[in-house]
């Protein structure tokens, strides 16, 4: 990701990299990626917030047996 100042850095940015995507990250300032950088980045996020949720659960004792859901999972799906 890079700050680009102005719509000619843009023009440089899609000739040199294809497909681009603009956005604004948590500073509000605008950016500019590249596809497979945006692609990398929603699933760094969506790998984040299922790690927070899954820490929450666990803080919350939202848990079970590992050897309880294999079991469950082979009854199931003969695995």
């Amino acid at each position: 990701m890079r700050q680009l100042t102005n719509i000619q850095e843009i023009e440089t940015a899609v000739n040199e990299y294809g497909d681009i995507v603009i956005s604004k990250n948590n500073k509000n300032n605008v950016i500019v990626m590249t596809m497979s950088e945006y692609r990398k980045k929603l699933i760094e996020d969506e790998i984040e917030k299922k790690l927070l949720a899954s820490e929450e659960d666990y803080k919350n004792g939202n848990i079970r047996n590992a050897e309880d859901v294999f079991k469950e999972w082979e009854t199931k799906y003969g695995i």
